[in-house]
């Protein structure tokens, strides 16, 4: 029997399209999740900072990706002080890259 290999956990129980948004918010909530515990704050301070409520930071520490959608967590970033640019080389082909903005 050979092996099969999945792209992400999530693509071995659920379709493709599906596992694929799943993957993305897992890998921005880890990103919110980081950069928030690299400013050293509790729950509360990035819930006010971020103009959430705290029980979100904890959903969002605790992993729990089905509370928020993508825009949701596009949201944080910008408050975070990131940009979120999408490129399109070509009408079947796309990118999105994150990056802090610059300081006024």
């Amino acid at each position: 029997m050979a092996l099969k290999f999945y792209d992400t956990p999530f693509h071995v129980t659920h379709d493709a399209e599906t596992a694929s948004k799943m993957a993305m918010k897992m890998d921005l909530s880890i990103m919110i999740s980081n950069l928030i515990k690299e400013h050293g704050w509790t729950q509360i301070e990035a819930a006010e900072r971020l103009g959430i409520k705290q029980s979100r930071i904890s959903d969002l520490k605790n992993a729990k990706i089905e509370k928020f959608t993508i825009d949701a967590m596009f949201d944080m970033l910008d408050a975070l002080g990131f940009k979120a640019q999408m490129s399109m080389p070509s009408l079947h082909e796309a990118s999105i890259a994150i990056s802090k903005t610059q300081a006024a």
